[in-house]
């Protein structure tokens, strides 16, 4: 199979179109599971005062503003003009600018961590864990955050597999990873030796979703994914009624079990750019 450039950056411009839709609602409902990983993802990487910190696909702005609150120098960047505008104002404080993840404006050697929460959501996964390794200083730490696979992940694994089952499965998405492809620890360990880090580390961190309401996993599926949303948007006002309803009953059922606390794991993966 042979993927071509066009295909790639079509995968690009639709998940930057999807999250600038988005950029709004993130925080009031997926940010909440999101943001449970920060500390571990900055841990990670060492942060410390006066360091020189890099959060690519920085979204709402959380990990940069945790870790300049923690003292670094931080910079966020994102593809998303209105994801990059929500940062900035939401943390008036932190420097956020427009970029992409696989194609990093800044020299060689430019941070001291560099840092990517829940953002792998690129044509080229490896060329940003590469660009990564570029602008890192030798002796510096990376890290990502990625959701565990469907098994594990019940939030976006219900809504995938709802939408999945209701809608017309004419309505194609643009070729491009799968949601869980980077879900699979060995690719993620692969990905980063091939960059050449080393002392790589993959961890599982307890994530979860503390729904409130039965209708909690529509209003996930239709303010803060993507493809679900670019799928449920393609479909007749029937079907998605039945797709509406179907979230509903699941939201249902999460709420009966263990107080609604949907499971959402994440894999923390990290590595060290070796001296010399």
């Amino acid at each position: 199979m042979t993927i071509s450039e066009q295909e790639r950056q079509a995968f690009k411009e639709f998940e930057k179109t999807g999250w600038d839709k988005q950029a709004e609602h993130y925080n009031s409902l997926i940010g909440q599971t999101t943001l449970q990983a920060v500390e571990a993802l900055l841990d990670a990487v060492s942060v410390r005062s006066g360091a020189k910190l890099l959060d690519v696909a920085t979204g709402p702005g959380y990990v940069a503003a945790e870790a300049a609150r923690r003292g670094a120098d931080a910079i966020g960047v994102d593809i998303s003009e209105d994801m990059a505008a929500e940062a900035r104002r939401r943390f008036p404080g932190i420097k956020v600018e427009i970029g992409d993840a696989e194609k990093l404006r800044f020299t060689d050697a430019s941070f001291d961590s560099v840092v990517c929460a829940f953002g792998m959501h690129f044509p080229r996964p490896g060329r940003a864990v590469a660009e990564a390794w570029r602008v890192l200083r030798p002796g510096g730490r990376y890290a990502f955050t990625v959701w565990c696979g469907a098994a594990k992940t019940r939030l976006l694994a219900l809504i995938g597999e709802v939408v999945q089952k209701h809608a017309d499965p004419s309505v194609a998405l643009p070729a491009g990873p799968g949601v869980f492809t980077l879900s699979d620890p060995w690719i993620c360990a692969a990905l980063m030796e091939a960059a050449t880090f080393t002392d790589v580390r993959i961890e599982e961190l307890p994530c979860f979703f503390a729904s409130t309401s039965q209708g909690d996993l529509f209003e996930i599926m239709r303010k803060s994914t993507v493809r679900a949303t670019y799928v449920y948007d393609r479909q007749s006002p029937e079907m998605q009624s039945r797709i509406e309803q179907a979230l509903k009953d699941e939201g249902a059922k999460a709420l009966a079990a263990d107080r609604g606390r949907i499971p959402c794991p994440a894999l923390l993966v990290s590595g060290t750019k070796a001296n010399g």
